[in-house]
């Protein structure tokens, strides 16, 4: 009677083992307490390819790498790259360690979900040079009144759907990094100005000096100049006009020597100062009021700022980024000329 005993209880084990094995809540219960395990301190690098709808510019490349350097981020895409604010990286971070499944998804329609070739989002995760994590981001939905994503774990092939609006914190673009601010800086912290243009065989250099007892500027190089102080506020605070112009990303930065046309140097104390530079690119045979060249594109005028040193931008206003560099050329006290002359651009 006990060995009848031992044998029915053995048997009866076995059959609930594996029909708890074999129960569907079982495993959808494994991913409630984490899709997606990595340990964040470890991760170097996320790479994300791009669906082409998030593409902004037709030629960019499709694949945006963030990479962990010394100093922090850095965003690249194709040739260009930027500092990735970390505000935006630990966001992805701290979503990758809190991906949760809410259901399994069954399903031969992908495409419905966001998850077909034109539409999906995939994003590779590494430590050094090891692929720690692979999936893909599809279309984001209200699941209970909360946002959920879904999403495909490319090693298994299997669909979820997960906590959290992850196709918006992973779907990113490289103009999502950059600052579009050319010169970013206080006008009334600024204490000496040099300008500089290229003439016939040297550059012409002029220097601007505040003169903290009267307030008004100087130069050396100019007699009898007496500037007032608010004169050269506004022009320096009308530098400003110079944000938002679009990227230059077209522009060859080994070129620079050659179509450098004019030079601001800034001084706000005696160990930071801001460069701002003026490249031109003079088209054959046509008009210097045009904004963009016709061939290929490619703007007439470019700048580059210290404060941004990622970046080169295309003003389209022309005249207007003429006017702002010629206007810092000091004058004699009691002369006006037109600031609007245009300067050699004989390098």
């Amino acid at each position: 009677m006990k060995n009848k005993h031992l044998v029915f209880l053995f048997f009866a084990t076995l059959i609930v083992g594996i029909l708890v094995r074999q129960a569907p809540w079982k495993s959808a219960s494994i991913f409630q307490t984490g899709l997606i395990r990595i340990d964040t301190a470890e991760v170097t690098q996320i790479t994300l390819l791009l669906p082409p709808a998030a593409i902004d510019d037709k030629m960019a490349d499709a694949e945006l790498t963030m990479e962990r350097n010394e100093s922090g981020w850095a965003a690249t895409q194709g040739i260009r790259s930027s500092v990735a604010p970390g505000q935006q990286v630990s966001q992805m971070l701290e979503a990758l360690s809190l991906v949760q499944s809410v259901r399994i998804v069954k399903t031969s329609l992908p495409d419905t979900l966001g998850l077909g070739i034109t539409e999906r989002l995939r994003v590779q995760v590494f430590h050094e040079t090891e692929q720690i994590e692979m999936f893909e981001i599809g279309r984001e939905v209200m699941e209970e009144g909360r946002p959920a994503t879904y999403i495909r774990l490319v090693d298994h092939g299997g669909i979820y759907l997960v906590h959290g609006a992850l196709r918006s914190i992973f779907l990113k673009n490289l103009n999502d990094f950059r600052v579009t601010s050319v010169i970013d800086f206080d006008p009334n912290a600024v204490t000496a100005i040099r300008v500089k243009f290229p003439g016939d065989s040297a550059w012409m250099v002029y220097n601007l000096i505040k003169n903290d007892t009267t307030g008004f500027w100087h130069s050396p190089e100019i007699p009898l100049t007496d500037i007032p102080g608010d004169s050269i506020q506004m022009r320096l605070q009308r530098l400003s006009l110079l944000n938002g112009s679009p990227f230059a990303d077209n522009f060859d930065e080994s070129r620079e020597r050659e179509t450098a046309w004019a030079q601001i140097a800034l001084f706000l104390n005696p160990t930071d100062s801001i460069l701002l530079r003026a490249f031109y690119m003079k088209p054959p045979d046509l008009p210097d009021e045009i904004s963009m060249l016709k061939a290929g594109g490619l703007p007439l005028y470019v700048v580059h700022s210290s404060r941004n040193p990622y970046n080169y931008f295309a003003p389209a206003d022309t005249l207007l980024l003429r006017r702002l560099f010629l206007e810092m050329i000091p004058q004699p006290s009691g002369k006006r000329t037109n600031t609007i002359q245009s300067t050699s651009h004989d390098h």
